[in-house]
C-alpha cells in the first residue's frame, strides 16, 4: 500500500483544507437554476466563503429538466431565465469553528441535525440567530438548502467548537459508544454515528506501524440511510497529509463506496487531482469485520 489514508490534525487547530470547488454549485433552492460558484475563500476555515451566478450551461440544465415536454424552445427559456436572474450574485459565509453561517445578508446559527421533520431526519439544520427559531425544512422556509450550504462552506461538519479537530477520536467517559463496525481494505473500522466520524479501530497488521486504533479516517456529515460526504486524508511516508473532499451512499446492501479527486504527488508536493486509484474509492463493508 503506497499511500496511507487517514485524517491527521493538530488538536483544535484550522485544518488545511483541499482547493475550494469552484465550479460547483452553491447549493440553492428546489426548482431554481444552479448558481455555480465562481469564488471561494478559506474553505473549512473562520472566515469561509463562496460566490455563485447562474450560466447560460446551468440555465439551459434547468429548462431541460423542469420545461422538457412543454414544447417551449430551450435556447430561448435559458434566456429568459438568465435575463430574470440579471446576474445576480449568490452569496454565502461562515465560521466553521463557531457554527455562524451568513446567507444573502441573514445570520444563522448552525443547529446539528434535524430532529423535527419525517422526511429530513439527519439533515443539517440552523436556527435563526435574531430570533433562536429552527428554520423548517419545507421547500418554502428552506432550511434544508441552508444545511446544505453550511456543509459546502464546512465540509468538516459539526463547528470545531463543539468537535476540536484531531487525529485520533475516542467517546469520553459520558458518551455511549455507539455506530458500526465496517471492513476496509483488510482493517476494521468503526463509524462513531453522533460524531460523524470513520476512525480505525484494528488495522491490519501491514500498517498498524504506522495508524493507531482511534485514528480519524473520514470526518464529516451523514444522513442515516442516504448519504455521506467531508473530507479524508492522503498519506505518503515522511510526507505532510494531503485532504480531499470524498461523498457516497451504501451500494447495494453493505456496501458504503465514499468517492473524491484524490492528491497525486511528484514526491511530497500535490500536484494535481485524479478520479482514479485507490485514494479515490474508498470501500467499507459491513460484512467484513
Amino acid at each position: 500500500m503506497s499511500s496511507i489514508l487517514s485524517i491527521f490534525f493538530l488538536a483544535a487547530a484550522i485544518p488545511a483544507m483541499p482547493p475550494a470547488p469552484i465550479g460547483d454549485t452553491l447549493p440553492g433552492y428546489p426548482k431554481s437554476p444552479d448558481a455555480i460558484i465562481f469564488e471561494f475563500t478559506d474553505m473549512g476555515g473562520t472566515t469561509s466563503s463562496a460566490k455563485a451566478k447562474v450560466t447560460p450551461e446551468s440555465a439551459l440544465s434547468w429548462c431541460e429538466n423542469w420545461r422538457a415536454g412543454t414544447g417551449e424552445n430551450m435556447q430561448a427559456c435559458a434566456k429568459a431565465v438568465l435575463d430574470s436572474d440579471a446576474g445576480r450574485v449568490y452569496e454565502a459565509s461562515a465560521n466553521c469553528q463557531t457554527g455562524d453561517l451568513w446567507v444573502d445578508g441573514k445570520h444563522y446559527l448552525f443547529n446539528g441535525p434535524d430532529e423535527s421533520s419525517q422526511f429530513f431526519a439527519g439533515y443539517a439544520s440552523v436556527r435563526d440567530a435574531e430570533t433562536g427559531k429552527n428554520v423548517g425544512m419545507s421547500n418554502a422556509e428552506g432550511g434544508r438548502e441552508l444545511g446544505a450550504k453550511w456543509l459546502s462552506l464546512c465540509p468538516m461538519g459539526l463547528p470545531y467548537d463543539v468537535f476540536p479537530v484531531q487525529s485520533t477520536f475516542k467517546p469520553g467517559p459520558d458518551e455511549s459508544l455507539f455506530g458500526e463496525y465496517m471492513g476496509h481494505n483488510r482493517s476494521v473500522m468503526f463509524h462513531h454515528e453522533k460524531h460523524h466520524v470513520i476512525v480505525y479501530s484494528d488495522p491490519k497488521p501491514a500498517i498498524a506501524g504506522a495508524i493507531r486504533p482511534d485514528t480519524v479516517l473520514f470526518r464529516g456529515w451523514h444522513v442515516p440511510g442516504e448519504w455521506y460526504s467531508g473530507v479524508a486524508y492522503s498519506f505518503k511516508k515522511n510526507c505532510d497529509p494531503a485532504p480531499y473532499l470524498v461523498s457516497g451512499h451504501y451500494q447495494g446492501g453493505p456496501t458504503l463506496t465514499l468517492r473524491g479527486k484524490a492528491p497525486i504527488r511528484d514526491g511530497c508536493k500535490v500536484v494535481g487531482y485524479s478520479d482514479k486509484g485507490a485514494n479515490a474509492n474508498l470501500v467499507f463493508d459491513l460484512a467484513q469485520h
